[in-house]
């Protein structure tokens, strides 16, 4: 029998040992293995991680007080917690080797910092100065916001059976992120290297063979490009070329120009920025979700726009196309509003029809060792779990603390703060599933429209921080519980144990809430001005029931009311998407 060299041996485990996951983009983006006795709760990943939360806490409240505020990406958090993990392990006497598990429990506890999450929140308590003119209570607003952090942590524990452990929800949005990971943590792509050494490997496939060098390079030429189009040459952002050909031509401008319907690609961009800025990056999401996304622009761009601005609706032509924020909506907010109501039924309909017996089955599974065969399941399975009832409680007493101190404060009623939450709780599981499979979340308009709609039908905005209140609570706990799930399923990914997490979760967001407000409250009180504040009405819809009292709910305003078919029409769109999906199977 001829021998086989050990390092040869070594290398041949890795493609005999190949169970992989169920979906390719995870299989292709995430290890197959784990390492038990890799530690990620550390006094370094605590110790950094806190870094993080408190330096991003308070550049983003400063940010709030600045006409330009700054963001900081999860890739940004990846990039720099490196060296420092790597500074402390030359530093630090007897402190073993930064490990991929400690670099993920430091990106989680930044996102619970990420300026999105909180926006809704402290735009809530400056609205309450700027507008009702009231005096800062430091007390109730530092337990209006860790209120709403922890009932967003316990809402996302309750729905993890759901949209955590399930294989079928793959939250593409983590896939780059654990790549990234991998990448400085496992720089060799290939078993040539490792095998055969790289003396004779040309530069070409010694770049491609090294993860780290090969993100470095790319980050580079990245970093030199755009220059380019933000200050160099900023006609790259965008520019409308079939206008160079007749610039006096109106109707040429409104047909492709940027500004116009860009059809025919008469509207282009070299800048990635603009090409992920709303959407995200198209390359992480799936093939099918990329075509719904195009279908549904040239089906409402192309050709509902259109013929709702050409028809005249509503004297839509004294407005240009994309419109003005006013009391009358223009052709482009009144689809857009359409669709944005219709997707809150669609959702629901689509959830029952598509996933509705998956959902019963996970309803009945207990823990997640009964998950299946999902190998990642099986692996994170044989860590100490979180039971039920730690988040039961926590959701709890967060509960209680934001029913007691909106009632004592006056901002809202006990009542009323519950069916906020029960709002927003409602819209997390349905909405959840969309955006783990197609990586896009839809919770720009649909919620907060809904919020809206209800407010004013119990007539809270006839005061203002009643409304906003009111919004602020089933918005935010909606968007925040579904951002901290997709942290949840990449610790899943990453094989971050399950009371790691929570911990993480839990830390992190006591002390970005304490530093959040603890800055916003120093900043207030000595008189700085905000522009954060009117994120409620940067809508066309938003703007005019928040300003306009008639709305929906009054007879002197009927045409709105046209726009509440559109809750009939998303009920309807998903089912012959389902019988044909019948008929395939």
């Amino acid at each position: 029998m001829e021998k086989v060299d050990k390092k040869e041996e070594e290398t041949c485990y890795a493609y005999v040992d190949a169970e992989m996951a169920q979906f390719e983009e995870v299989a292709g983006t995430c290890s197959n293995k784990d390492n038990e006795k890799e530690l990620c709760c550390t006094v370094r990943s605590v110790t950094i991680g806190l870094i993080f939360v408190i330096g991003m806490s308070y550049l983003h409240q400063w940010g709030n007080f600045q006409k330009m505020a700054p963001f900081i990406s999860s890739v940004l958090v990846i990039v720099v917690a490196y060296p420092l993990g790597y500074l402390w392990q030359l530093i630090v006497p007897k402190s073993k080797p930064f490990t991929l598990k400690e670099h993920g429990f430091i990106l989680v506890m930044a996102n619970v910092a990420y300026m999105y999450n909180s926006v809704f929140i402290y735009a809530t308590l400056t609205t309450l100065k700027v507008l009702e003119n009231e005096k800062v209570n430091f007390a109730y607003y530092f337990f209006f916001v860790l209120s709403i952090q922890f009932l967003g942590f316990g809402l996302a524990g309750i729905l993890r059976r759901f949209l955590v452990w399930p294989c079928e929800v793959i939250w593409p949005q983590n896939l780059p992120l654990i790549a990234v990971l991998r990448t400085f943590h496992e720089r060799q792509s290939s078993v040539t290297e490792t095998s055969y050494g790289n003396q004779n490997q040309s530069l070409k496939k010694r770049l491609m063979n090294n993860r780290l060098l090969f993100f470095i390079l790319i980050s580079l030429i990245s970093f030199i490009y755009e220059w380019f189009p933000l200050y160099i040459m900023p006609i790259l952002a965008y520019f409308s070329w079939m206008c160079w050909i007749s610039p006096n031509n109106n109707a040429l401008a409104q047909l492709t120009a940027v500004r116009g319907l860009a059809i025919a690609g008469g509207g282009l961009t070299l800048d990635w920025y603009q090409v992920t800025r709303y959407l995200g990056s198209p390359l992480i999401l799936p093939r099918w979700a990329l075509i719904n996304i195009a279908f549904g622009f040239v089906l409402i761009i192309w050709f509902i726009v259109p013929i709702v601005y050409g028809s005249n609706v509503r004297s839509f032509t004294t407005y240009p196309i994309g419109g003005v924020v006013s009391t009358e909506f223009t052709a482009l907010s009144l689809v857009t509003a359409f669709t944005s109501f219709a997707s809150i039924t669609a959702v629901f309909v689509h959830t029952l029809l598509f996933h509705g017996v998956d959902i019963w089955q996970q309803f009945r599974t207990k823990t997640l060792a009964n998950m299946g065969n999902d190998m990642h399941a099986r692996m994170i399975s044989i860590y100490p779990t979180v039971p039920d009832w730690w988040y039961l409680e926590l959701f709890a007493l967060a509960l209680i603390v934001a029913c007691v101190t909106c009632d004592h404060a006056g901002w809202l009623k006990w009542y009323y703060v519950l069916l906020s939450l029960f709002i927003g709780a409602l819209f997390t599981l349905p909405f959840g599933l969309v955006s783990s499979i197609t990586g896009q979340l839809l919770h720009n308009l649909s919620v907060y429209y809904l919020c809206l709609l209800i407010g004013q039908s119990l007539s809270l905005q006839t005061s203002a921080k009643e409304i906003y209140t009111f919004i602020a609570l089933g918005y935010i706990v909606f968007v925040q519980t579904l951002v901290l799930i997709q942290d949840m399923k990449l610790a899943h990914y990453i094989k971050i144990g399950p009371r790691s997490l929570f911990a993480a979760q839990c830390l992190a967001g006591f002390v970005c809430s304490t530093f959040s407000i603890g800055i916003r409250y120093m900043y207030i009180n000595k008189g700085y001005q905000t522009s954060n504040w009117s994120i409620f009405n940067n809508t066309k819809l938003g703007w005019t029931l928040l300003n306009d009292y008639n709305g929906f709910f009054n007879g002197t305003n009927l045409s709105n009311r046209d726009l509440l078919w559109a809750f009939l029409v998303g009920a309807f769109i998903p089912i012959p998407g389902w019988i044909l999906s019948r008929f395939q199977r």
